[in-house]
């Protein structure tokens, strides 16, 4: 009898929750991140530029690599995904 692996439900972020969801997003990775990029992030989310906040958030990961969890991936993904439609 085959494995059943657990389903889980991957809703798309509300337009309202996503300065909030990236700062969440900004405070798991901030272990990782220079001092300087977690505030120039913080920065822009608090001037309401969440595609310049997303873009940098998207060149320090393409600059090197950060180790994260599955779900910190996946919440990545749902703001790019949540910004693009913005």
């Amino acid at each position: 009898m085959a494995k059943q692996d657990p389903a889980y439900r991957i809703d798309p972020i509300e337009p309202g929750d996503v300065a909030r969801r990236f700062n969440a997003l900004v405070d798991q990775l901030e272990p990782v991140l220079p001092p300087a990029d977690a505030a120039e992030l913080r920065e822009l989310v608090a001037a309401g530029d969440l595609p310049a906040a997303f873009a940098r958030l998207d060149a320090i990961t393409n600059d090197g690599t950060v180790a994260v969890d599955t779900a910190t991936l996946v919440e990545f993904v749902l703001l790019g995904q949540a910004i693009r439609a913005g």
